[in-house]
């Protein structure tokens, strides 16, 4: 043969032969590998495989032993459930809500959208009976109430007011409010009655009123006797 085609052909043996080496390494190593691995998995604690410095999800549900849901933590939480009837809570709300072992919402702490209020609200199983909320700017409330009776706090830079209700009419304000607090809140009222459809009867609209303001101011501003 020429000597440049057994140069060709001894260099391709060799090229062979490191090939087959290439693959035989693999073959041996995956075994080994392998047998690290369980050994290295078996030895650390078993938080160590499940720690991250932070979870980006929407909601995150837990639950207890029997499959109740007991906690939510969401970005858009659903509205609540009650006696299997669904009661909107009227804006986007993100925030965490409990409940209790049947699964009943019990109270929650959310922000609320578009609005941007805060609030802390606690529960009976029938209803809301706790509510502690800060406005975006100023204001902030707590009110308490069972039935149709409650007590209420209400306070900004502007001013701070003690609000006392029995039979869903406001029996005590300590300071009372005055002019220019009652035409604010009287414009405000009726801002809202406007989006509240189908319009209610003018005795409904007074009854609401007058969960905030004595019974002469609520008439003078809903222009009724």
């Amino acid at each position: 043969m020429e000597p440049d085609i057994i140069a060709r052909i001894t260099a391709l043996e060799r090229s062979n032969r490191q090939l087959r080496t290439l693959l035989l390494v693999p073959t041996l190593a995956l075994p080994l590998l392998a047998v690290l691995a369980f050994n290295t998995s078996r030895d650390l604690h078993p938080g160590a495989l499940q720690t991250a410095d932070s979870l980006h999800v929407r909601q995150l549900v837990v639950i207890d032993s029997q499959g109740t849901v007991r906690a939510r933590v969401g970005a858009h939480l659903p509205d609540a459930v009650i006696d299997g009837r669904r009661v909107r809570r009227g804006e986007d709300v993100a925030g965490i809500l409990l409940y209790d072992e049947t699964g009943r919402e019990r109270g929650g702490y959310v922000t609320f959208s578009p609005s941007r209020n805060v609030a802390l609200t606690l529960d009976t199983r029938d209803r809301q009976v706790a509510l502690f909320v800060a406005d975006p700017e100023d204001g902030v409330a707590a009110r308490v109430w069972g039935g149709s009776n409650w007590v209420e706090m209400r306070a900004s830079t502007k001013g701070a007011h003690l609000n006392l209700g029995q039979s869903n009419e406001l029996v005590l304000q300590q300071p009372p409010l005055t002019d220019s607090e009652a035409a604010a809140f009287c414009i405000g009222f009726k801002g809202e009655l406007q989006r509240v459809r189908p319009q209610p009867p003018t005795e409904k609209a007074l009854a609401w009123c007058k969960e905030r303001m004595p019974d002469a101011a609520c008439r003078r501003c809903l222009g009724t006797r």
